[in-house]
């Protein structure tokens, strides 16, 4: 740990309570900034995924639904018609 971030988790602790609520608590390392980015993509990846996945299962219904819809279409043709 450098002499700078040593004087920052000092700072950090010794800070009075109305420095805290008025200024907020200092900023973590970088570090682990760069973490939660990475989750995120992934869980981006991970969503991504199961949407297509919910997109081909709505298309396979579609194919499947298309020839009895085929069938049925005179029946709504007649009941337009009324």
């Amino acid at each position: 740990m450098s002499e700078d971030q040593a004087k920052r988790e000092k700072e950090h602790v010794d800070a009075d309570p109305f420095t805290r609520l008025m200024f907020g608590q200092p900023r973590k390392s970088e570090k682990l900034a760069e973490q939660p980015e990475e989750s995120n993509q992934k869980k981006f990846g991970e969503d991504y995924y199961a949407l297509i996945e919910q997109v081909d299962s709505i298309m396979e219904s579609v194919n499947k639904l298309k020839p009895m819809l085929k069938e049925f279409s005179p029946i709504l043709d007649y009941f337009k018609k009324k």
